[in-house]
């Protein structure tokens, strides 16, 4: 007797995260038959020594006697409150707690705000090539990604006049991931000032992925 079939949830046909897909999966076979393979497919700084910081790591110890088993809904005060001074440090002087919402991670955060925002069918510009995560949690919350292309030839930079020429009546926001993932590029301030701009007179949301905001070198 056959057993019938899953049937799997339709919206997943769009989804592509060759992190875990198909790719990975040849890669590890290939891998386990004495090939060497370069991974260049997983952000994991502490591969290559960056560690957590000692003073994070002994608060975190020293705080494990205090913690609780749920928090408040927007994340744990003190947290936020970091964030509200590394915001004012920046010239973000209006930002309050009441205004940062935690998450486990930035990719829990991404799902946060694309659920938030999209209705069936909304667009969001993602960069390309993207992080693929941003792809697939748009696809996964309904909404359509379209792709601006940052070249090898314009050093990975955006364009933003091709990003203006792609924002709909549909688009709902556009994602900067700077410093980008995976390219490396650090986006020049003048794209990021005109695309700041499109957003404000399109009324469009500026969703800024800065995982990567320490990571920079030299002049970056």
């Amino acid at each position: 007797m056959h057993k019938k079939a899953i049937e799997t949830n339709h919206i997943l046909e769009g989804v592509r995260y060759e992190i875990r897909g198909e790719l990975a999966h040849r890669a590890m076979e290939l891998e386990r038959q004495g090939y060497e393979i370069i991974s260049l497919n997983i952000g994991n700084p502490g591969l290559f020594g960056y560690r957590t910081p000692e003073t994070m790591r002994l608060a975190m110890i020293e705080n494990l006697g205090q913690s609780e088993a749920y928090c408040h809904q927007k994340g744990v005060f003190p947290a936020r409150e970091a964030v509200v001074m590394q915001q004012q440090d920046r010239g973000v002087m209006e930002v309050t707690a009441d205004d940062v919402f935690m998450g486990n991670g930035v990719s829990e955060c991404i799902d946060f705000v694309l659920r938030a925002l999209l209705n069936g069918g909304d667009e969001v510009l993602i960069p390309s090539p993207d992080y693929p995560l941003w792809s697939a949690s748009v696809s996964l919350n309904h909404g359509t990604p379209v792709y601006y292309n940052c070249l090898p030839e314009n050093d990975f930079q955006p364009d933003p006049d091709e990003i203006r020429s792609l924002v709909t009546p549909r688009t709902r926001g556009i994602v900067l991931i700077n410093p980008n993932n995976p390219t490396g590029a650090v986006y020049a301030p003048e794209a990021l000032r005109q695309i700041n701009q499109i957003c404000r007179q399109r009324g469009i949301f500026h969703i800024s992925d800065e995982a990567y905001e320490y990571f920079t070198y030299g002049q970056a």
